[in-house]
């Protein structure tokens, strides 16, 4: 649900526009005349403005008895639906139209300062308690016999004007909110434009990146080292299943990098990888898959989680003497798949789990940070699914690293 914003008169009409269109009411109908807002309080300058009331507003309450009677006047308007005719506090004939912008009440235009027949004076509201006693103040007295005296009918023709004026105040503000909001949504629009097309740049990025070092050159020499090795003392099942390892990881190596897959094909390439790792390393590396059968048809793009178990390895595990535990973990959530990558190796310091949450770091030989690289994977996984994805990276310096993404359980297309 929306939240319902709070305008100030000055944010839906321009001043200088408040100021032109009172200024030119006020010359027409020679009423004194002051656009306020919901307060009272002006948010212009006065048109026309009476001497009386003037040096009214400099003795001691005068100026707050004038805006609550100018506050008072406007709510009246806007309960009535209409302008409203009335005595100020000092008794003079003062009228008010409210402007109302999307059903909030900004303010009113404010006019008169005028006097009007006795029958009809004595009809009016009087808004307010009497202010000062004129009789006692011969410098009013003298300002309030030059008030002029008007056609109750003028002030209520004045007093329709003003009405049709304030509506125009009001549809303008109106119109203005409208622009406003849709120059915000153009903002939001283009920005989202933007964040995506830096989302497909870095993808093509990640996408080069992949092609260039899919399987690492220095792993493939170790593999086959390895390979050589249990050739000459084994007569050879187990090379035979590193062979076939291999094999099965060059020929999804050869896939295309932004092809989707499901999460049964990148846990059997993590199976693969693992072997020949496991066998590279002998006791010195132990790796565990707990997989949630329900999750294994749910789709990931190709090559996903192996960049993520090979850093493990290569920068957490192998670098240290004993060797360690790898983990890796894929469990239901309701509508999301926990996918966790854990090892027990060397772990990173804090201010690098700060750069890879910030993805700005650019080490490559000793974070958790090469071949495709978390903030590769990151941004795939950010492109391919969009908000409904997100990540946590937790490490301790000699104590290990957790890398897990939580992603939209989706059922792969046949074909994708």
């Amino acid at each position: 649900m929306a939240v319902r914003r709070f305008f100030h008169l000055r944010d839906v009409v321009d001043v200088s526009v408040l100021q032109e269109i009172q200024d030119r009411f006020s010359d027409a109908t020679g009423l004194a005349s002051i656009i306020v807002d919901y307060q009272g309080k002006p948010v212009v300058r006065y048109s026309n403005f009476r001497p009386f009331c003037a040096r009214v507003r400099q003795y001691p309450g005068g100026r707050e008895g004038c805006e609550q009677s100018d506050a008072h006047a406007g709510l009246e308007a806007v309960r009535e639906g209409q302008p409203y005719i009335y005595r100020c506090h000092m008794g003079l004939v003062d009228l008010g139209a409210p402007i109302v912008v999307n059903g909030q009440y900004l303010g009113s235009i404010m006019a008169g300062q005028v006097l009007i027949e006795e029958e009809a004076m004595a009809g009016l509201d009087r808004i307010a308690k009497p202010g000062l006693n004129i009789a006692q103040h011969p410098e009013l007295k003298q300002l309030y016999e030059g008030i002029p005296t008007m056609p109750f009918h003028k002030v209520k023709a004045a007093a329709q004007l003003m009405y049709t004026i304030a509506n125009y105040i009001a549809e303008k503000g109106v119109a203005n909110i409208i622009q406003q909001q849709l120059n915000e949504q153009n903002v939001r629009l283009m920005e989202e434009i933007k964040a995506r097309a830096e989302l497909e740049k870095a993808l093509k990025d990640a996408e080069l990146k992949a092609l260039q070092s899919q399987i690492n050159p220095h792993f493939l020499f170790n593999t086959l080292n390895t390979i050589s090795r249990l050739a000459l003392l084994e007569g050879a099942p187990q090379t035979q299943e590193v062979v076939f390892a291999l094999a099965e990881l060059l020929r999804a190596s050869l896939r295309k990098i932004g092809q989707v897959a499901t999460l049964r094909d990148e846990i059997a390439y993590i199976r693969h990888y693992l072997l020949i790792q496991e066998t590279r390393f002998r006791d010195r590396i132990q790796a565990e898959l707990d997989i949630d059968e329900t999750c294994l048809e749910s789709e990931i793009p190709l090559l996903t989680l192996q960049p993520l178990v090979e850093n493990a390895i290569v920068h957490g595990l192998e670098p240290k003497e004993e060797g360690g535990h790898l983990v890796v973990r894929v469990q239901r959530m309701g509508d999301e798949v926990c996918i966790e990558v854990a090892d027990d190796g060397l772990g990173m310091p804090a201010e690098v789990v700060e750069e890879v949450l910030r993805l700005e770091s650019k080490r490559s030989g000793r974070s958790h940070l090469t071949g495709l690289g978390m903030s590769n994977v990151h941004k795939r996984l950010q492109y391919h699914f969009g908000a409904d994805y997100h990540w946590e990276v937790q490490s301790r310096l000699g104590e290990g690293t957790r890398i897990t993404l939580f992603l939209p359980y989706r059922p792969a297309k046949v074909g994708s």
